[in-house]
């Protein structure tokens, strides 16, 4: 008589475990599906790049004088710049990635490193055009 009673009226539990049986199986299908492609690589079609940045010749240039403001308030600092340096090894553009907290220390050793030849970065071992970055520390000492 038990068996008859679980089978015409069964419990509440027993009815949400059987209802997750269409979900788990549709889970399992498309898990299926997604094991069956291929990993991808995302560097499989990137050529092989043998890369070096532009380098500073900082005796191709003068040194930045020191602003007469920032001596006089003993004002010191890092100053961080970018520069985009084209293949012959010339600056094409100067700008300055991160302040000392001084803007006439920051333009001034922009100004003057912008001046300075660099040997050009390469790929493959042509020259290229690139970004680089120079830090100037100024200090007072």
């Amino acid at each position: 008589m038990q068996r008859i009673k679980q089978l015409v009226r069964p419990d509440t539990q027993a009815l949400n475990w059987k209802a997750a049986l269409p979900v788990l199986g549709l889970a399992l299908a498309a898990l299926a599906g997604c094991t069956s492609t291929a990993p991808v690589n995302p560097f499989a079609a990137m050529p092989d790049n043998d890369t070096t940045s532009p380098i500073a010749k900082f005796n191709t240039c003068a040194k930045p004088v020191y602003p007469a403001d920032a001596l006089a308030a003993k004002v010191e600092g890092t100053v961080t710049l970018g520069m985009l340096v084209k293949a012959d090894g010339k600056v094409r553009e100067a700008i300055v990635r991160k302040t000392s907290g001084n803007g006439s220390l920051d333009e001034t050793a922009r100004a003057a490193i912008a001046k300075c030849s660099f040997q050009p970065g390469t790929v493959n071992g042509a020259p290229k055009e690139q970004w680089t970055e120079v830090q100037y520390v100024w200090t007072t000492s």
